[in-house]
């Protein structure tokens, strides 16, 4: 159980018996109050008075509600109980709250945040996220999928589920028989090893200018491709070269992203299951020939049109492959649940799959979508494709050009792993910080900005927190007297970091990131504010040991919270 949610409790005991209202039911009522005068949490009145069984009549309202502050007793948790305009106030016995909150994050520590949520026994959970495409760039939309895929993987594995993490690489279909068709005329040995990202793209994208004037192209790319879908040898040794320079080119880009995958996988993996997913929608007599003599499926009926299976040339689309993936996951990793981190473009995409799906498991299964916007006006100094490597490199530049401003920073001796770490930060937090479905514009300016809510402000945060430990020398304790952390600063820092536990579950249900990067501007904000007035270093002992253990609670917090988003937190800057 966490801090804030005891003192909750300890009023819903009382206030059920007064009402009649469930304990929980009434938890769920209880909001923090915009003023610490008028108490630390509220209940609103219009909504308790809802929740009754028998609701009280309007004119009735304020004496009824006086009545419960009157009779409400005060205990250990709460000092006080009052009613004032349309709400009901409950003050809590604030030092017995400070020393609850900051004894709990001692004693959490790296889980505080998740550690009171109960862990699934045995729950395993698939997240397709990433997903690149080898005969294209790496875009800002992969990016997006990345980031948040990553985050998804990391509050999942934070609240004990069985996370595997895939990166289901675009590295099959008509599109890849073009490029080896491109790379067999443009196709340079050299610059395929030194660069293959950028020359396999480079060859992709004269080979298909080439193929709106020449259909030959085109039909030797469909000829290339089903070559590869029946075994050949040697058009699938060409392949796997290009497939796993790729992924070894990616590699070093997800390093420095903080991102790890547990499985690569493609969808030239699952051929062997597409006969077996054929076989099966046959089987329940889904499969209709089209006019021009393709395979598709009827959905009319569930509203979600038509869906093609199989091209008239025999050949599988990403729809084919997709179902023989998810047949041949359930086999290689029993999961109760699948994700898809996937642009909410592809929404109507995913329903027909997922439904399908649904068909041919006689039942429905745990297959979510989670989807994400657009970014908007990025571009770099090559033109407008967007490689991913040129948004990283940007970002660490306008970094070390910033740094390089200040004395102090420009001679940190790893100043280059610094800015990369606080670019990596810059460039998730501007992803993060919005709804993840709303499109949102790139700046660069913004998102390097120290001064505004970035990630470079919530480093520079956690590497001021981690100053303030370096400098006292004062050793954490756990047992200090809380009644010293009086000042107001002190106590809004305290209730902001007790707010967490709530954030973290709210974040875990929506699947929404900006949740807790709002709530980490929050905290910093309440920790510098803290900071600016609360000297720790030549204090009184006893005021430097509460003052101590009051900041490194907030830095461990914030580090948390930096950890669920995938960001390293920096120390020194």
């Amino acid at each position: 159980m966490t801090a804030l949610l005891r003192f909750k409790q300890s009023i819903a005991k009382q206030l059920s018996k007064q009402t009649a209202c469930s304990p929980q039911e009434l938890v769920t009522l209880m909001r923090p109050t915009k003023s610490r005068k008028d108490g630390h949490v509220s209940i609103s009145l219009p909504k308790l008075n809802t929740s009754l069984a028998t609701p009280i009549a309007a004119q009735q309202l304020d004496a009824w509600s006086r009545t419960i502050a009157d009779k409400f007793v005060p205990d250990e948790y709460i000092q006080q109980a009052s009613q004032k305009g349309s709400s009901l106030y409950f003050k809590f016995d604030e030092t017995n709250f400070i020393k609850h909150v900051l004894q709990q994050v001692y004693h959490d520590r790296d889980t505080y945040g998740w550690s009171h949520i109960p862990k699934p026994s045995s729950h395993t959970v698939l997240i397709d996220y990433s997903s690149p495409n080898i005969a294209k760039p790496f875009h800002a939309g992969h990016l997006r999928s990345t980031i948040i895929g990553n985050f998804t993987k990391k509050i999942h594995e934070a609240l004990g589920y069985h996370v595997i993490g895939i990166n289901y690489l675009g590295d099959w279909g008509k599109q890849y028989g073009l490029l080896a068709v491109g790379f067999e005329k443009y196709g340079d040995q050299a610059k395929l090893i030194s660069d293959p990202i950028h020359h396999l793209y480079q060859v992709y994208v004269k080979i298909n200018a080439e193929a709106k004037l020449d259909p030959e192209i085109d039909r030797k790319a469909n000829e290339y491709f089903k070559k590869m879908e029946q075994g050949d040898a040697e058009a699938l040794k060409q392949w796997k070269q290009f497939r796993d320079m790729s992924i070894q080119s990616y590699a070093s880009i997800y390093k420095r992203l903080n991102v790890q995958f547990d499985v690569y996988s493609g969808e030239s993996q699952v051929n062997s299951y597409i006969p077996k997913a054929h076989d099966q929608l046959s089987k329940l007599h889904l499969l209709k020939r089209t006019q021009d003599g393709a395979l598709a499926i009827d959905l009319e009926k569930y509203d979600l049109g038509t869906a093609v299976i199989q091209r008239a040339d025999g050949t599988s689309l990403y729809m084919t492959r997709d179902l023989a993936s998810i047949l041949m996951r359930r086999e290689k990793y029993p999961f109760q649940k699948a994700m898809y981190v996937v642009g909410s473009e592809q929404a109507s995409y995913f329903k027909q799959l997922f439904q399908i799906s649904n068909l041919m498991a006689h039942a429905k299964q745990d297959l979510q979508h989670v989807g994400f916007g657009r970014i908007k006006g990025m571009s770099t100094r090559k033109g407008t494709v967007v490689f991913l490597q040129d948004i990283l490199d940007t970002a660490k530049e306008k970094i070390v050009d910033y740094m390089s401003q200040s004395k102090e920073k420009s001679q940190l001796s790893d100043i280059d792993a610094v800015a990369d770490q606080l670019a990596m930060s810059a460039i998730l937090i501007q992803d993060m910080k919005s709804k993840r479905n709303k499109d949102y514009e790139f700046s660069w300016d913004r998102m390097t900005d120290a001064r505004g809510d970035t990630g470079v402000f919530l480093q520079y945060a956690h590497a001021r927190a981690c100053g303030i430990e370096r400098k006292s020398g004062i050793a954490i304790d756990p047992h200090c007297d809380f009644s010293i952390l009086k000042e107001k600063e002190a106590v809004n820092l305290v209730q902001s970091i007790a707010q967490f536990p709530d954030i973290v579950e709210s974040a875990f249900t929506t699947l929404e990131p900006c949740t807790i990067v709002n709530y980490l501007f929050k905290l910093s904000h309440a920790t510098s504010a803290a900071s600016a007035s609360l000297r720790v270093k030549g204090m009184d002992p006893d005021i430097s040991k509460a003052r101590m253990l009051l900041f490194w609670s907030a830095r461990a917090t914030l580090k948390n919270g930096l950890h669920l988003l995938g960001i390293k937190p920096i120390e020194h800057m």
